[in-house]
């Protein structure tokens, strides 16, 4: 196994106490419970920065590129071993993000890859990607239609929590947080798909408003029972706020907000011990 690829940003998903670390040209499970690593095959396709999430104990990617782009989504079953093509995508995505609700894989953000730009629309084909998210039903075998963040800019954060999808938008000068109902289906949560596809602007997590959140600022949004956990992973805040020329004291890097989708409420939980540049995160059955 190539176990130099899982250096190139792998993704995480989980099903169980298994944790699947997904790398362009090799693939690990660790078990949670027992401590053992274990390869397991690798994607069909080699890609980087792509979306991934579980849905019916099958594992979904789509998107990112390498040293070509693909449209191909890959599902792959963890009894078998195995990755087979399922799809193609509608966009050609890079650096998007996957979340999974009722059945459907989310394929969210991102930056236009492939394709001619001749008819100088490149600049709006690229706000479109980045603040839009492509649906396919994983039972149905068919794509949704897309749906776009209202507020726009450029989504950096994205997850499922208790039937809704949460994204964070970057806006250059702030960051706004909305919530999409995911619920299509009756029992999850009550919804029983009347308001799906709905959005709703949240309350955004509590960054100092003077902060410019320009490319050095990265975060990882994950969903653990009804809380979104956000963690900031890349760029120290404080290095920004020097180079603004401001004295104050901002927020370092490894910050970790947690937000109660219950009550509405964001809080500040600790600050990560030890820092792994552009970081993944998950959440395990324990």
């Amino acid at each position: 196994m190539n176990t130099a690829s899982l250096h190139s940003i792998p993704r995480l998903v989980s099903i169980g106490p298994r944790v699947y670390i997904i790398a362009p040209n090799s693939m690990l499970r660790y078990n949670a419970w027992t401590h053992h690593v274990i390869p397991k095959s690798p994607m069909l396709v080699p890609r980087k920065k792509f979306a991934s999430a579980v849905l019916f104990n099958k594992i979904y990617v789509a998107g990112g590129g390498g040293s070509r782009a693909t449209s191909a989504v890959e599902e792959y079953d963890p009894e078998a071993d195995t990755w087979r093509v399922v799809a193609h995508s509608q966009r050609r995505r890079y650096g998007c993000i996957g979340a999974a609700v009722d059945g459907i894989f989310y394929v969210i953000g991102g930056l236009k890859i492939g394709g001619a730009c001749g008819n100088g629309n490149g600049g709006v084909e690229a706000h479109v990607y980045a603040c839009s998210m492509d649906l396919y039903d994983v039972e149905e075998r068919v794509w949704l239609r897309s749906r776009a963040v209202p507020g726009g800019g450029c989504v950096v954060a994205a997850c499922a929590v208790a039937g809704f999808i949460y994204v964070l938008a970057s806006h250059a000068v702030e960051l706004s947080f909305w919530r999409f109902d995911a619920r299509r289906k009756c029992g999850n949560g009550g919804g029983g798909g009347e308001g799906f596809g709905e959005w709703c602007r949240m309350i955004s997590p509590p960054m100092p408003t003077q902060i410019r959140l320009d490319g050095t600022v990265r975060f990882c949004c994950v969903g653990v029972g009804n809380e979104v956990i956000l963690v900031q992973v890349v760029g120290c805040i404080d290095d920004l706020l020097r180079r603004s020329g401001r004295s104050q004291r901002g927020l370092k890097e490894g910050l970790v907000l947690v937000y109660d989708s219950v009550g509405g409420e964001w809080s500040r939980a600790a600050d990560l011990p030890e820092v792994i540049r552009r970081a993944a995160c998950v959440s395990v059955e324990c």
